[in-house]
């Protein structure tokens, strides 16, 4: 039922927000949609769906250089604090998604971004959308999904 609810809100998205989804299917499940130049890629385990990772990023997106990450808080409680001497090459706004993923952000030579939020399970619309757009607009300055959509 899981795997038909996920597949279902992918084709919704591509549909209403006019983009081509490619969907792969192998040892992972990979649907990709790519707007602006933006890739917006989920990949999951079709066995167990906990094991999920949304990645977005430019499509000429090289090999990471550079990579941050930052944990899910547990219980409420916030993951280790960033010491001060470490500098961020993402914006400090990006951590507030901490609250539900943990995030890794990546930068290629070209100073090209890529955030993996993991685990990505959509189950509505609505916590779906969110993330995506939040990450997009605050790196990009668009909004990846059109939030006009009813739920």
């Amino acid at each position: 039922m899981e795997l038909k609810r996920i597949d279902n809100l992918w084709h919704f998205f591509a549909t209403q927000n006019q983009l081509f989804l490619k969907k792969e299917v192998g040892r992972e499940v990979c649907y990709t949609l790519v707007k602006n130049k933006i890739r917006l890629t989920h990949s999951f385990n079709p066995r167990f769906t906990g094991q999920s990772v949304v990645t977005i990023g430019p499509e000429s997106f090289e090999l990471a250089v550079e990579s941050q990450a930052a944990g899910k808080k547990k219980f409420g409680l916030p993951g280790p604090a960033i010491k001060v001497h470490q500098r961020l090459f993402f914006p400090r706004d990006l951590l507030r998604l901490t609250a539900h993923f943990s995030i890794t952000v990546e930068k290629d030579r070209f100073r090209n971004i890529r955030v993996s939020l993991e685990p990505f399970v959509p189950q509505t619309i609505k916590k779906t959308y969110q993330p995506v757009n939040f990450i997009s607009e605050i790196l990009w300055g668009f909004r990846y999904f059109s939030e006009t959509i009813k739920n």
